[in-house]
């Protein structure tokens, strides 16, 4: 085989192949612009509730809402049980920690 046959083989992509020149990603696995469930992010507005009960002084101490704050929140907010304890496992970790880790550094 030549090179030039060589680099046209190895340069032509099926619809399926992970190397597609199109930039999107292989439609089998409905990963990228394919199919399966994309990326959401919350509403701002969502977003802003969940981050006031997080920070504010009486839950800033233990930031873990209640069954019952848990019912409140998504009322409010809108999204699913999943979607808060996600958001909140999410927070804990880039919102809150960094901020505690902060406080203690400042004395």
């Amino acid at each position: 085989m030549s090179t030039t046959a060589l680099l046209t083989t190895t340069t032509t992509t099926s619809p399926y192949s992970p190397n597609r020149m199109d930039g999107s990603d292989d439609e089998i696995t409905g990963v990228g612009k394919g199919g399966g469930k994309s990326r959401r992010e919350l509403p701002a507005g969502a977003v802003a509730i969940l981050k006031a009960w997080l920070l504010s002084p009486e839950h800033f101490t233990h930031p873990y809402p209640t069954p019952q704050d848990q019912i409140m929140l998504m009322e409010k907010t809108g999204i699913d049980k999943k979607q808060l304890k996600n958001w909140f496992t999410n927070a804990r970790r880039r919102i809150w920690k960094p901020m505690l880790k902060k406080q203690l550094e400042a004395g």
